[in-house]
């Protein structure tokens, strides 16, 4: 690992100590949602899916929100949903693919916690969400360009996560056990 990341891993720690929030974020079939439920179980703390979150307070799903309000009104729900969250709560956040997209965003999720980005090539993320009609922005002639492109665009945003985590060839359980390790680590 360069030494500039650890120092920022370091200097986030430091910054963060009594919060004991986990933020999962990564690409549309990372495993965030999955590993999220898994991991909150594992550590007995409290967990949010941004996504299944706003569709509960929008009684509508993401593809009925993307469809009938545009993606630029669901970014907004997206980003009032986060601003909701109070910071010091033990809790583990599953957040969607795209909300690297606003920095605000960002900016939020790192004060009430700290980021792990679950990391996978384009073409395991393919295999794991083809056919997956709950995908709006894969509703194109050609899914898996889509999806190339679309993590292409985000990969930089992904990158400054706290910590990364490549989630190919692992398990939901091997990916939990690995970041339970470090958040143990850290929390002592």
């Amino acid at each position: 690992m360069k030494r500039w990341k650890i120092l920022k891993i370091m200097s986030n720690t430091q910054e963060n100590s009594k919060n004991r929030t986990i933020i999962l974020t990564g690409m549309m079939g990372a495993g965030k949602s999955t590993v999220g439920s898994i991991l909150s179980r594992k550590l007995k703390l409290g967990f949010i899916d941004l996504d299944s979150l706003i569709e509960k307070k929008q009684k509508s799903t993401i593809p009925e929100i993307f469809k009938t309000k545009g993606e630029e009104a669901f970014r907004q729900m997206e980003f009032d949903t986060i601003n909701s969250i109070k910071k010091g709560q033990k809790l583990i956040i599953s957040t969607g693919g795209g909300v690297v997209e606003n920095k605000q965003n960002i900016e939020k999720l790192r004060d009430i916690g700290r980021i792990y980005y679950l990391e996978a090539s384009a073409d395991a993320l393919y295999e794991r969400v083809k056919g997956d009609t709950g995908r709006p922005l894969l509703m194109t002639l050609d899914p898996k360009k889509s999806l190339e492109e679309i993590l292409n665009k985000r990969r930089l945003k992904y990158e400054c996560a706290d910590f990364k985590i490549n989630t190919e060839n692992k398990t939901a359980k091997e990916i939990t056990e690995e970041i339970a390790g470090i958040y143990e680590k850290i929390n002592g």
